[in-house]
């Protein structure tokens, strides 16, 4: 974990642009973990989260999603990590692609205000580990800080 922290954070330090930042970002982090089978970040704006940068096999229609609104919209209202390992047995889940098995969604902090947040699934159930949360919510404050 330690080799892609070091990685990410000097990728992100050297990044032309924020949006340069969260393109690498999505790029490395799924070329790095192999469970990652489609990262992406989106960015708040008002009450709505918008895309911002992904990497996978495909692209989602779910580019703009309520505040509130499925587990993304649950980790931008509460502030808080969110971890499903069984997105089937989630009613709170907004289907992407029918392959997804579980996903991890953690917020983005510009100072004490949620900006964006990390949005994985993978294809795998209880994908998501505790050293995971821990990379993803580090991974998190480094583009906090760069915003």
């Amino acid at each position: 974990m330690n080799d892609i922290v070091e990685l990410l954070r000097e990728k992100i330090k050297g990044a032309s642009s924020y949006d340069d930042a969260c393109e690498i970002t999505v790029r490395e982090l799924r070329r790095l973990v192999r469970k990652f089978d489609w990262v992406g970040i989106y960015m708040r704006q008002g009450d709505e989260l918008v895309l911002a940068a992904w990497d996978g096999p495909e692209a989602t229609q779910h580019v703009r999603i309520s505040v509130g609104q499925g587990i993304c919209g649950l980790a931008a209202r509460t502030g808080e990590t969110v971890i499903v390992g069984d997105v089937n047995a989630d009613t709170r889940y907004l289907a992407c692609f029918p392959q997804t098995r579980s996903e991890i969604v953690v917020p983005i902090y510009a100072g004490d205000k949620v900006i964006g947040e990390i949005d994985i699934d993978s294809d795998t159930p209880d994908a998501f580990t505790d050293d995971d949360r821990k990379l993803l919510e580090y991974v998190a404050r480094l583009l906090g800080d760069s915003a």
